[in-house]
Parts: structure tokens; sequence; C-alpha cells
């Protein structure tokens, strides 16, 4: 079958694949052997699979992919040449000939889509969770083919060699290696039949303008609704945002099938009618296929790559109460993914595992924030105020089924991780949660993790006559019975085990964030503050967080560090990474001495690394002032040893609100916030809050002139 076409279409899509813009991922390639002959099982919902997944499995397997294609799309041209690229039609009378035959050899394995069309809806369980797809206006199973296909060619083995193993039917031997032009036994006995489930997820799913659509307008001005609709979903899977995976499930033994005791007469060897035995759809083997069909399609299906769309759609699907808050979508969505990770046999896309805490954080999250988007925009919900309204009837199909994926998205995305029950009950379950056990779920997790990376930090890096007790650098959280509001306040450097290592900036703030998601769980109100570095973090916070807290304050927070050494720290701390790996030991400067105005507190060793992640950390946050958008307090001490008192100015003069306060207060320490004085500046904080409460926007900024 294939030949000069297949070589022309490896060409093509070479050059194309270097004009796609996605990242297409290949998952478990190494479950592919040798000895197999192969039928590929997959989920069908673009066009796209039936030319990229032959090529993405030809440059794994070095082998041509031959795939069986609809019908009707052998016609004129386009059919000869699918034909000669290794494409069969469904209803070519030698179809099933010619299957046998390659699985027998083991030369080429085939491609098989059993729900037998694309699935644009991606509905392929009913309301009592069987396999159904959408058809010709109505429902059925997925088809059996692929798995009868595999049947038969590994019964055609076993019974080769039954004849082989038996004198007396040689003849009839040598007739069924002429029918399936086979030169000999060695290559069928060296070979195995096998299926192998492969299930293809694209993220993000949308329908957009696109380069492919600009280019067939320009051709044909009178496209159809579906080819525009085809054209703008599949198109824009293609682009530069987009991700492919297409992941390889275990191979499935089809002997396995057929060596069950329920099909020992079918195996016997003697005498056997194999046409007479297919024809009979009450047989053992209809029934082997189709047990076997319902394995590879929940399979499929169980390796759905779970992105963060799944769970948004899922999630407003099965959610009871109509209306909701950003926040509470948010704390439902993070719950989700930390239980479905929990789980441990759901295949998480690298984005979603990686940076679903972002979403329980309230920083800038463009994924959650284009769902809502894609939500507003299709209708499933609407937006007043600070609440969303979840439409009545929100998530049912109610599109013509070739313009759903244009028009019903959230739908169709929901529909993809249907079958996967485990997940769905889970997610229907955390939909509706109560909010207030919701919250406490969040914040065990929080506490129990942060005692626990606390006690392993300071174990590790425990430094006898050196390390402070354990109750100086423990995480605390100090709760009344009914809190009204709360405020996460963050320590300054070199005052906690956790930053005697050598972490970076972003350790710092995921340790900030940590303490922002447990003050979230027991109040709407909150407020961030901050000592030194701390006063950084908490800026930071506020740049990213901006309208979901009520306010922020910084003491002495660095932008410039007084001392002139500070500088060198950067550049020491790269010759020491480099002579640790020269020398695999550490670097000659690790530490620099320390001398703390509160020993008791702070560490008297300061490590170079720790001081070049601050140098950036006070670029980071230099960068980030301007998208304060709440009441902001800058204190500072004009004779800070440690910290250049222009820092104060600087923060005032950069923070983006106009609602902002700042005040320098004569003092010669860097802690200000223990000993001497400590207690007037706590008052100016005390003041700035209840001014903060009462102001509202366009209130303008004022120096050093807090309420008394």
């Amino acid at each position: 079958m294939p030949s000069f076409a297949f070589q022309s279409t490896k060409w093509t899509l070479d050059i194309a694949t270097r004009l796609i813009q996605a990242d297409i991922r290949l998952h478990n390639a190494e479950v592919i052997k040798d000895d197999q002959a192969i039928i590929f099982v997959v989920n069908h919902f673009t066009r796209l699979e039936t030319l990229l997944l032959p090529y993405v499995l030809h440059k794994q397997t070095d082998k041509v992919i031959w795939s069986l294609a609809a019908a009707d799309l052998f016609v004129g041209r386009i059919g000869s040449y699918l034909r000669s690229a290794g494409n069969l039609s469904t209803k070519d009378p030698d179809r099933d000939k010619t299957i046998i035959h390659s699985l027998l050899k083991g030369d080429n394995p085939w491609i098989i889509f059993p729900e037998g069309q694309m699935i644009k809806d991606k509905k392929v369980v009913d309301h009592r969770g069987l396999f159904r797809v959408y058809n010709s206006g109505k429902r059925r199973p997925p088809h059996t083919g692929a798995a009868a296909l595999a049947l038969r060619a590994e019964f055609y083995r076993h019974k080769l060699e039954c004849l082989r193993d038996d004198p007396h039917h040689r003849d009839q031997l040598a007739a069924v290696l002429e029918r399936f032009g086979l030169t000999s036994m060695d290559e069928t006995l060296r070979k195995r039949t096998v299926i192998i489930p492969v299930n293809i997820t694209y993220y993000p799913i949308r329908a957009r303008e696109n380069i492919l659509l600009r280019l067939a307008r320009g051709l044909a001005k009178d496209l159809s609704e579906r080819a525009i609709e085809e054209l703008s979903v599949e198109g824009t899977l293609l682009s530069s945002d987009s991700n492919i995976d297409i992941t390889l499930g275990e191979p499935i033994d089809v002997r396995n099938y057929l060596d069950a005791p329920q099909y020992a007469p079918l195996m016997a060897c003697g005498e056997w009618d194999m046409q007479a035995l297919e024809e009979n759809p009450l047989s053992l083997f209809n029934d082997a296929a189709r047990e076997l069909m319902l394995r590879y399609m929940a399979d499929i299906y169980r390796l759905t790559t779970i992105n963060y769309d799944h769970v948004f759609a899922t999630l407003i699907r099965y959610q009871r109460a109509r209306r909701f808050t950003e926040r509470s979508l948010r704390n439902r969505v993070f719950l989700c993914v930390r239980q479905i990770r929990d789980l441990g046999y759901h295949r998480m896309h690298t984005l979603l595992e990686s940076t679903y805490q972002d979403i329980l954080y309230e920083d800038p999250s463009p994924k959650f924030q284009e769902f809502l988007d894609l939500c507003l925009q299709e209708g499933f919900i609407r937006k007043e105020g600070r609440y969303y309204y979840k439409s009545a009837g929100a998530l049912r199909n109610h599109t013509d089924f070739h313009q759903i994926r244009q028009r019903e998205l959230t739908y169709v995305i929901a529909n993809e991780v249907e079958p996967l029950r485990s997940l769905t009950q889970l997610i229907h379950r955390l939909a509706n949660m109560p909010r207030p056990e919701l919250s406490k779920a969040i914040r065990e997790i929080f506490l129990r993790e942060d005692k626990e990376i606390f006690e392993a930090d300071y174990a590790k890096h425990y430094r006898e006559g050196e390390s402070k007790p354990v109750n100086v650098g423990q995480p605390f959280l100090l709760c009344p019975e009914r809190p009204k509001a709360g405020m996460v306040l963050v320590h300054g450097y070199l005052a906690a085990p956790l930053e005697v290592r050598a972490m970076a900036w972003e350790d710092w703030y995921e340790s900030f964030n940590r303490g922002y998601a447990i003050i979230k769980s027991l109040t709407d109100t909150i407020v961030l503050g901050g000592f030194s570095t701390g006063g950084g973090l908490a800026l930071l916070g506020a740049a990213r967080k901006q309208g979901n807290i009520r306010a922020v304050f910084s003491i002495n927070a660095p932008l410039q560090l007084r001392r002139y050494a500070a500088r060198w720290a950067p550049s020491l701390a790269a010759v020491n990474t480099w002579l640790g790996k020269v020398r695999n030991t550490g670097g000659p400067w690790e530490f620099v001495e320390n001398r703390p105005e509160n020993p008791a507190i702070n560490y008297t060793r300061n490590p170079l690394s720790g001081v070049g992640q601050l140098a950036q950390m006070m670029d980071v946050v230099e960068d980030s002032l301007k998208d304060i958008c709440v009441p902001a307090f800058i204190l500072h001490g004009a004779r800070d040893p440690i910290v250049d008192a222009a820092s104060g100015e600087m923060l005032f003069s950069k923070v983006g609100t106009p609602l902002k306060e700042f005040t320098m207060l004569e003092r010669d320490r860097h802690g200000i916030i223990n000993g001497a004085g400590a207690q007037d500046v706590f008052e100016h904080v005390h003041r700035f809050l209840l001014w903060a409460e009462s102001k509202t926007l366009g209130t303008e900024a004022r120096i050093g002139q807090l309420p008394k």
C-alpha cells in the first residue's frame, strides 16, 4: 500500500511541523516493542489526527503507519492519494483481508478510530455511564471493528501454529499462508497482536480567527458554516499557545482474551470454520470483541490529560448554587486539583500540576481569567458586581452537532472528562461543599504542610550552638474564635532556619502565599504587612493580588542596601556555585559574618547566595509597585544602618495607588519593630489601618499626615 505517496506525505509533514507552533508531546512511547503487531485505537475529535498521528508515530517507530478512514473521503484524486499514502476506506471490499495480513506479518501498525467519526461534542457516555457516541441524529455504541480485527488476527496466528504442528493439515496451512500473502510461519509466530489505546488531548480548545481560516477565506469566498467551524477550531489548535498531548496506554495482549476458559472451544486445535463463527452475532467471538472494545474505550479516556479547563467546566456543571464569587471558585479549583493529584492515577497537564496553587493565591492567572471570559461569552455565566451567576440550563447542549465547538465549548470541555467517574464524582462533591467546610479543608492542608516543611528544614539545617530554638522560626497563627479580618505578617531576612539555605526569592514568595492561603480561609478582609525583606514581599503580594486585599504596609523594606559589599554578593555567589561544581565542595565565600541587632532571633552568618537572591527580589518588587491599587503605608527609619533610607521614598513614589502614606521616623536601628520605640511603630501602623478603612478611591497621597 504505502509508497512514494507516504514518503511525500512525510516530507510535507516534516515541513508543516516546522510551521506548526503547537507543542506536540508523545508520552509513554516505550510501550511499543518489536514483537508487537499493533492496532492503535484513538479518540477522534478533529481531522488533524488522521494526518498528525501517523506522522508522530512514524517518527517514533520508523514504521509506515496505516489507518482506516471514512469511505466518503475516497473520491477522485484525493481518494487515490489517500490510498497510496496508507489509508484504507472503511468500505473497501478487501479491508479485513488487508488488515489481518499486515497484522500477521507485523510490519505495519494500524490506526483505527473506534468512535467511527469525529466526536465534536466529546459526549461519549450516556447518563448510565455506558459508551454512546453521536451518529446521524442518534447515539450508538462505539464500533467493535478494531477489537474484532485484532482477535481475528491472533486467532489466525494461533490456528496457523496448530496447522504447523499437525502433519494431517499441511495442505490447509499452505492455503491459509497463500490467502494472506505470507511466505513463512516464522514471520507470523514472531509477533503477537496487541491493541494500544491512545488518547489525544488538546489544550486549550478555542474557536478563533487563525491563519488557516484566513487562508481558506482567501481561496474560497463562500465557505460553509461547517467548514468555518472546523477551521476556526482546528487551526487554533495548531497555534503557539496550544499543547497536544498524545498518550499511549499499556498494550492489551489480545491472546489473553482468547486464552480465557470460556473461549476454550474456540481455540481448540482441529476443524474450524472462522467465517461461520464470525457471522453468528451471539457467538463467543463477538462477545470477546464487545468486551475488548469496552476495555480499550475505558483506557482511551482514562489517559486523558487533565487540564485547567476540565476542572473549571466540570465545577460549573455540577455546582448547584447559581451565585458564586471568583474567590469561591478559585478555592474549589485548588482543592479539586489537589485531591485529583492525590488520587495519583490521572495524568495531569504540566501547567496544571506546576501552577495550580497560584489559583488559590489569587495572583494573576491568565488561564483562569480566559476561561471565565469564555463562559461569559457563551452565556453560561453572567457577572453582576463581585458575583457570578450560573445561567439556567448551563452546560447543556442546545446547538447543532457541527456548530457546538464554536458555540458551546464549555459544554464540550466538560464532556471530555465525563467518562472518568472517580474524577467527576470528586469534583461534584467539592462543587457543592459548604464554604466553611471548604475553607477548613484548605486551612488544614497549609497548616499541616507548613509545620512539616519547617520541621524538615530545621532538622536538615540545624547547627549546634548556632540555630535558634524551634519556637523562634516556627510559623504561627493567632486566631480569635470569630475573625472579622486577617493579616499576613512577613518577617525579615535571616530570621528563620528556612532562609539559611540558598533559596530563590520565589520560594520566599511561596512561603508568604502559604500564609495568605491560611488567612483567606478565615476571612475575606485581608491586610498584608511585613518588615524588611518581608515588607518587600508584602508589597509584591499587594501588586499581584490587587483588589483581593484591603491594604498593605511595609516597614524598612529594601530597594537599596547601605553596605557597598552587598553589591558584590551575586558575583561571589556565582563563583561559589562554579567552584562547587569543579571541586564538588562548597565555595570559599559561602557566608559572611553578620552582627545582628537582635541575636536572640537573627542569624550571625549571612549566606551570600541569599544576598544575591535579595537583590533579585528588590528588582522584581520595584517593577511591580505600579500595580498596587489598595491603600499602602511605607514606614522607614531615617538612619537605618542596613537599608538605605532612600528606599522608603522610592517605594512611596513608585506605588501606583493614590491611597498611600509615607512616614520617616528618627531611628538609628534597622530592627525598629523590637525594643525601644517599637510601640510607636505599631501605633503608626494601627492609625494607618483605621485611615485606610475610611478611605475611598480618588483620595490624594499624603506624606507624614497619618491620623492622630
